[in-house]
């Protein structure tokens, strides 16, 4: 009886998943081959090669970090590894490997767009954290009185772990300073591989951690990227082989054989972010209320609705979940309050292109003045989600 009330459960998630639209920018559908990779699951599968002298080997088992290359050469990085199992799994595993109780940590605020765990995450490890000051009017980090505390604070870490915003920020002038500095690469890594945003090595990150299922259509895993393969590459890997016992081969490997071609992530990352801001632009045009921005600067895939109050903004998201669009209702950063958090990786994924844009956003906009849903609306909606998956 039990095992029927899973698969009912697991049957009705398939359904919702096959009707529905993904409109928020931390869900991704995954790049696929038709490899059957069910072998590897439960094996321990090493990422290096091991000796006499290594604790415990498996036989019959290869090595997987000859395959790594291809990844490297997409982030620049000298080495790669994909033990973490989520970014918030790469971010404790790998400050336990680096840091000592005391040491100080620069972080980027929740109100700024930081990870929401991060801050306790780091303060529970024993880190002393303070955060970069903040400019909420430009919805960016404030360098001047930034430089101006870490100049006298003096940090041994900064890490920039950003899981929302509206730009993607050059950090370069970091590079000056002398610290160990890492960045969280989840919510831009598309971007960052078809080279239409800077490469955080290039602004003077030591370390690139990143989930591979948010911005980028991959397994449900972590990556830690190395601009170089030095003294901090061992100490982090030493720490990650005592914390992470098990890589999950299967996940690691449909990685490495789903790799797309530079052709193909380029009109990816460039259809995510170009649908995103025509989204934008026809919302803005229909009076909703968008968080508007400068396209000037560079911009990201997500987008920002603000309705008058907490309890607008909640009823908005759930009625658009009932006309299955499926956003994120969440506390935006800066002291915008709660809205809505839209964005198009997924939906790229399913079939959104620029043509479909306009009567994508007419729905949204219809749904948000009507405050309800009639049977046109409903048959509105299920026709343009169908169109753009094809379906």
């Amino acid at each position: 009886m039990d095992s029927q009330k899973s698969r009912q459960t697991i049957e009705n998630l398939r359904k919702i998943h096959e009707e529905s639209l993904i409109l928020n920018p931390t869900e991704n559908i995954p790049f696929c081959s038709d490899v059957n990779l069910d072998f590897l699951e439960g094996m321990y599968i090493s990422e290096e090669m091991r000796n006499e002298n290594s604790k415990v080997i498996f036989a019959g088992r290869g090595n997987l970090n000859e395959l790594y290359d291809f990844w490297c050469k997409y982030m620049n990085a000298k080495a790669v590894t994909f033990k973490p199992h989520s970014g918030l799994d790469a971010h404790i595993s790998v400050f336990m490997s680096l840091g000592q109780i005391g040491e100080k940590v620069l972080l980027l605020p929740e109100e700024a767009g930081g990870h929401f765990s991060t801050h306790q995450i780091l303060s529970r490890l024993g880190f002393d954290v303070r955060s970069f000051m903040i400019d909420k009017e430009q919805y960016k980090v404030d360098i001047l009185r930034s430089i101006e505390l870490i100049e006298n604070w003096k940090p041994d870490y900064i890490f920039v772990d950003r899981s929302e915003g509206l730009y993607y920020e050059d950090f370069s002038w970091l590079k000056e300073i002398s610290c160990i500095k890492i960045f969280d690469a989840s919510q831009y890594l598309t971007n960052i591989m078809a080279k239409d945003y800077d490469n955080p090595f290039d602004m003077g990150f030591d370390i690139i951690l990143t989930s591979l299922h948010k911005n980028y259509p991959g397994s449900q895993k972590a990556a830690v990227f190395f601009r170089q393969k030095d003294e901090l590459w061992e100490q982090v890997m030493k720490g990650l082989n005592i914390y992470i016992s098990n890589i999950h081969p299967k996940d690691v490997c449909s990685l490495l054989l789903n790799l797309p071609s530079d052709s193909n992530l380029k009109k990816y990352s460039q259809k995510m972010l170009s649908t995103t801001r025509l989204l934008e632009e026809i919302l803005v045009k229909n009076h909703l209320p968008v968080v508007r921005r400068n396209f000037n600067n560079t911009w990201t895939q997500h987008l920002w609705l603000q309705p008058e109050n907490k309890e607008r903004a909640y009823q908005f998201f759930r009625l658009l979940e009932d006309l299955h669009i499926l956003t994120n209702y969440r506390l935006l950063p800066y002291g915008l309050g709660y809205g809505l958090r839209l964005g198009t990786a997924a939906a790229v994924r399913q079939g959104l292109e620029e043509k479909s844009v306009p009567a994508l956003a007419e729905v949204i906009s219809k749904a948000y003045y009507a405050n309800a849903i009639d049977d046109m609306l409903r048959k509105t909606a299920y026709t343009t989600i169908s169109k753009i998956k094809k379906v």
